[in-house]
């Protein structure tokens, strides 16, 4: 039997107004997360005997504290691909966590495999992934989508959670914590990631257990 897709309603264009929002939005909460974090220790700058001009010697090999990543999705695009594709999408993508909270009829109990989708909170997720593959950075071959997961919390806020060669990927280039903030209007939906650096403490990216499955 062929799987049904949800009914997507049609979404207009993205008037300019409204990406200027948004990304205003995302750069000042980009800002704020990133005041919650301690700089990571910087090296003295330590003038060089035979230096004499007024040239900076800054150690340019000291790691950054800070990757940032963000990312502007389109409603519609999202949309287009659940109409498309239906569950071959959303399984892909998102993760039984994400599916689960932009379940528009969650609260109540309809078929989980028919229920239909909030456009807009799909969209915002994945336009965290995207943001999250920036700060990454990876080289070839790109984590798998639900080796980015978007967790949203008892309180209302959302955290990342990476497995797989996501969480590798932080490992090695020494993030220690990831910040992620997720917004959304009608036609648009964006994300902001922000993670520190701290070459000097023991990789930690809220990387869970190997056997963790993220439902």
């Amino acid at each position: 039997m062929t799987a049904l897709a949800p009914i997507v309603p049609a979404v207009p264009t993205v008037p300019s107004a409204s990406r200027e929002r948004l990304c205003a939005s995302l750069e000042a909460e980009a800002l704020r997360q990133a005041a919650r974090f301690p700089l990571a220790e910087q090296r003295p700058r330590v003038a060089s005997d035979t230096n004499t001009d007024d040239t900076d010697d800054t150690d340019d090999t000291a790691p950054d504290p800070f990757r940032a990543g963000i990312d502007l999705v389109p409603v519609a695009d999202v949309a287009s691909s659940v109409e498309r594709l239906g569950r071959r999408y959303l399984y892909r993508v998102f993760t039984p966590h994400e599916r689960a909270c932009a379940r528009i009829d969650a609260v109540r109990g309809i078929d989980r495999d028919r229920a239909g989708y909030s456009m807009e909170s799909l969209a915002a997720r994945f336009a965290a992934k995207e943001a999250a593959v920036k700060v990454l950075r990876p080289v070839g071959t790109r984590p798998e989508w639900r080796s980015i997961e978007v967790r949203r919390t008892g309180g209302g806020w959302c955290e990342l959670r990476l497995t797989g060669l996501a969480a590798s990927l932080a490992a090695e280039a020494g993030i220690t914590t990831l910040a992620v903030s997720v917004t959304h209007e009608p036609m648009m939906a964006a994300a902001c990631v922000v993670g520190t650096i701290r070459g000097d403490d023991p990789a930690w990216c809220r990387t869970p257990p190997p056997d963790w499955r993220g439902n």
